[in-house]
């Protein structure tokens, strides 16, 4: 049976929906890291101009004296940015974080020519603008129901976004919003405020979370008609739906938890080590096999070391390996503990790991840190085996 152009559309849409559920979940991720906030809001506008086809991305703050200045940008040049400070009302940015709703500026050329003033400071950024892009889409960031400032994505070229690209723009702006109010928690001083606010924060998560599902429920809508022309791709989406759900409610629940400390020390490690496998299957888009004989609990330093070198073992894996089969073992008896996450991806030289790869030497440190040892074996295109033993009697002889 040949294949419509309708089907072929629905297909396209069914892998647009995936990309958008794994970029909501990759911004999970994240926001519940230790990153700075620069690099937080750098990995958000990364994935708002991959989705949304962005030629270039900024984060604006709205300062005391009612201008909008750049916190944070993907694309711009650094001239455009030092120049750029734009009156609260003026432009697509200065109207959207003024009027507190989504703005379009489809013509650049058009709004430099009402203003055609080349002493007039807009007129300047719209000049240095006009060199590159022709169109602008702003949305307000509001926290706590104050305009904090505003996200603009640029094109190169005149568009028409349609609503629902509109409203994943809405949601990119309140994974900033998360973000940047996160990163002011962290900096308050009383520790009861912080852990307070963090619980909101939890809530919030979910909310989040619930948009991802959201976007897994836009991908169910389309297998109806896949199904009529083609039952086994309908078969294999309606796999990779649950995978994708039954993942992200694995993520759900390891997101809030590490807000929470007290909620990720209760866990214990085969439920924190089945949630990472669950998260790391739907991103793959096959099972982690998964092998657990825990006999005795750890103590909570090495229970944590163990789960935060499997989190970035598989982050790794999921990011690089491009492997077809990932496999973890845990072993944990009489005050020992052995774990083993193996895959069959490309590899690495292990030579060739610069200073600039942090999260292998993070690893090495989390593992001293507990007096355990790390062992990573690999070669290119042979696949890596990760390694991680730890023995209550060898402690501090590692």
């Amino acid at each position: 049976m040949a294949e419509t152009p309708d089907f072929n559309h629905q297909i396209h849409e069914l892998d647009r929906r995936r990309q958008v559920a794994e970029g909501l979940l990759d911004i999970l991720a994240v926001l519940n890291s230790n990153l700075p906030l620069e690099k937080i809001l750098e990995a958000i506008s990364r994935q708002a101009q991959a989705l949304l086809g962005a030629d270039a991305v900024a984060i604006y703050r709205l300062q005391a004296n009612g201008m909008l200045t750049v916190q944070s940008s993907i694309g711009l040049d650094a001239d455009y940015v030092s120049l750029a400070a734009i009156p609260l009302g003026a432009l697509a940015t200065g109207r959207a974080a003024l009027e507190r709703q989504p703005v379009q500026l489809n013509d650049l050329a058009l709004a430099q020519a009402a203003i055609n003033d080349p002493q007039n400071h807009l007129s300047q950024i719209l000049s240095r603008l006009t060199r590159s892009y022709h169109a602008i889409l702003s949305i307000p960031l509001i926290i706590r129901n104050e305009t904090y400032g505003a996200l603009t994505l640029y094109y190169h070229q005149q568009f028409s976004l349609a609503d629902v690209e509109q409203d994943l723009a809405v949601s990119f702006s309140h994974q900033a919003a998360l973000a940047i109010e996160n990163a002011a928690l962290r900096a308050q001083i009383e520790e009861s405020a912080v852990a307070a606010e963090r619980s909101r924060l939890g809530r919030e998560l979910h909310d989040s979370v619930a948009q991802m599902l959201f976007s897994a429920n836009l991908i169910a809508d389309v297998l109806p008609a896949i199904w009529q022309r083609d039952p086994q791709l309908a078969l294999k989406g309606l796999g990779e739906l649950r995978q994708l759900t039954h993942g992200a409610l694995a993520e759900m629940r390891t997101l809030l938890a590490e807000l929470r400390p007290s909620a990720l020390e209760a866990a214990s490690l085969e439920e924190l080590m089945g949630r990472l496998a669950d998260s790391a299957s739907a991103r793959l888009r096959q099972p982690v096999r998964l092998a657990l004989t825990c006999k005795t609990s750890l103590p909570l330093d090495v229970k944590l070391a163990y789960y935060r070198i499997a989190q970035e073992a598989l982050n790794n894996i999921i990011k690089y390996a491009s492997a077809d089969q990932v496999e973890i073992e845990l072993f944990c008896q009489d005050q020992q503990a052995e774990m083993i996450i193996l895959d069959d991806g490309c590899g690495f030289d292990p030579q060739s790991v610069t200073a600039n790869h942090l999260g292998i030497g993070i690893m090495r440190e989390r593992a001293q840190s507990v007096g355990a040892r790390l062992v990573i074996e690999t070669r290119p295109e042979c696949g890596t085996k990760v390694s991680l033993n730890w023995n209550m009697n060898l402690k501090g002889k590692s």
